[in-house]
């Protein structure tokens, strides 16, 4: 399959956009983040035999209730587990107790602290949890076509916006220039090294090729040459919902968290599929974690799907905007 071609590449329905006559991509609120009545204290979601009636998830003690930041009932398996060569020692308790774990994420201030495991697709972790149990709530992962040891040129990480405020759910408050200003900086460790990213900015898409002008952006291409990025970057600053003085080369490698939001379903009158999406940049010789947050600007006018501005009753400024597609170019 041609990776570029983002029809022909079928990543999963949570992650990709839909095909012709085919609902692909539709769906990924509705297995993420939908609100679906129900009593309890979780009333937003439908997790029938994962969540006990406490709110505790039964396959990992104690973790959902302190937003993941303890996997308090790991235990390795030492004895058991043939270790990549190199690994990082940070990973080697996670790694023996699951063998798909590829790094681990940690947004500093945030509930965001957790293992990022990946499978041979996108759909495995989408429905299963850290220890192998179905689940809706699913597990952060990275994207299949991603590195294991090391950084892809854009290492994309997918979690579940959790209304009990764990999972990626810290990830979509990116959208509050505010929240940006408090926490600037991710952390990502790979089987083999440890990374700092500087936050670049946050932007919203949608996984619905119709709600967008028969166009997806497909920001979740692992593998692109600096040529493919500099058209990244382009599509990128046209969506940033605020800039924050930190720059982006198409030599730089980045981090993308994508989560599912209804933050603009009020605007269009429907539920758009949306996504929040953060962008992070791998930090760089010489530059250190100070980011002067006060550089950080609202945009206004930045690029909504389509169907935001076909309900609004305004001209999309970005309408005749050249479509990019991504290569390892």
């Amino acid at each position: 399959m041609a990776e570029n071609n983002i029809n022909n590449e079928v990543v999963n329905e949570a992650n990709e956009p839909e095909k012709k006559g085919n609902p692909f991509f539709g769906a990924i609120c509705a297995l993420l983040c939908v609100a679906i009545v129900a009593s309890g204290i979780f009333s937003f979601f439908n997790i029938t035999g994962f969540m006990s009636s406490s709110g505790e998830d039964p396959q990992t003690d104690n973790a959902v209730n302190v937003g993941y930041n303890i996997y308090t009932s790991m235990v390795p398996k030492y004895n058991a587990t043939k270790y990549p060569a190199g690994i990082n020692p940070n990973l080697v308790k996670a790694y023996s107790v699951n063998n798909d774990v590829v790094g681990w994420l940690s947004i500093p201030g945030t509930n965001v602290n957790t293992p990022i495991v990946q499978s041979k697709d996108n759909n495995y972790y989408l429905r299963c949890n850290f220890y192998g149990t179905n689940t809706n709530y699913g597990t952060p992962y990275a994207d299949y076509r991603c590195k294991k040891n090391t950084l892809s040129t854009n290492t994309v990480i997918y979690g579940h916006n959790m209304p009990s405020g764990t999972h990626f759910y810290d990830v979509h408050r990116y959208e509050d220039i505010e929240w940006y200003k408090q926490h600037p900086i991710i952390n990502y460790s790979t089987l083999n090294g440890s990374y700092t990213f500087l936050v670049y900015t946050a932007f919203y898409t949608t996984g619905k090729v119709s709600y967008n002008g028969g166009y997806f952006f497909n920001y979740i291409y692992p593998n692109m040459g600096p040529v493919s990025m500099k058209g990244f970057v382009e599509q990128i600053n046209q969506r940033a919902i605020y800039t924050t003085g930190i720059d982006l080369r198409s030599s730089d490698r980045i981090i993308t968290l994508s989560t599912c939001t209804h933050s603009l379903d009020a605007a269009c009158g429907m539920d758009i599929d949306g996504r929040l999406v953060v962008i992070g940049r791998l930090l760089r010789a010489g530059e250190t974690t100070d980011v002067d947050t006060s550089k950080a600007k609202s945009n206004p006018d930045y690029r909504r799907p389509q169907i935001w501005y076909d309900k609004k009753g305004k001209t999309n400024p970005y309408a005749k905007s050249v479509t990019w597609q991504p290569s390892q170019r």
